[in-house]
């Protein structure tokens, strides 16, 4: 697995999220982060195929609008979750990739910097979601 790979994740419901790996925790200082990775979804539904041209789906919790959701590697690395075809994420906001986790901003897991409390909210937040939550949020679709 490599970042700018597609994968596709089965759904309770017999559909399929197919997904790009945007960051793998592995590239992290010192492996830090290296059982977790993020990924953003293209598209939900009944085929698995890698749609042309989609942007990634938006979606809600508590805390408000996110793209980008962050899990455990397992299942990428058992094969459940199976990777597609290799691709580059085109999204040039997403190339340095920046995330705030516990108050401090990343680069590609490296650490930059501690953040001011009025900066959080302008960085991608760290939050990791165990694979039950990961389907609630693809059921938005």
């Amino acid at each position: 697995m490599r970042v700018g790979d597609y994968f596709s994740i089965p759904m309770g419901d017999g559909r399929f999220a197919i997904s790009q790996i945007i960051w793998l925790g592995t590239e992290s200082q010192e492996q830090k982060f290296k059982k977790i990775f993020a990924f953003a979804v293209l598209s939900v539904s009944t085929n698995e195929e890698v749609p042309e041209n989609v942007e990634y789906l938006i979606f809600k919790d508590h805390r408000g609008s996110f793209s980008i959701v962050f899990t455990a590697v397992d299942k990428l690395k058992t094969g459940d979750w199976h990777i597609l075809q290799h691709g580059i994420v085109s999204d040039a906001a997403l190339k340095d990739f920046e995330f705030n986790m516990a108050g401090t901003l990343y680069r590609r897991g490296s650490p930059v910097r501690v953040l001011a409390i009025e900066e959080y909210q302008d960085y991608i937040l760290m939050g990791v979601s165990g694979f039950a939550l990961v389907e609630n949020f693809l059921q938005q679709y």
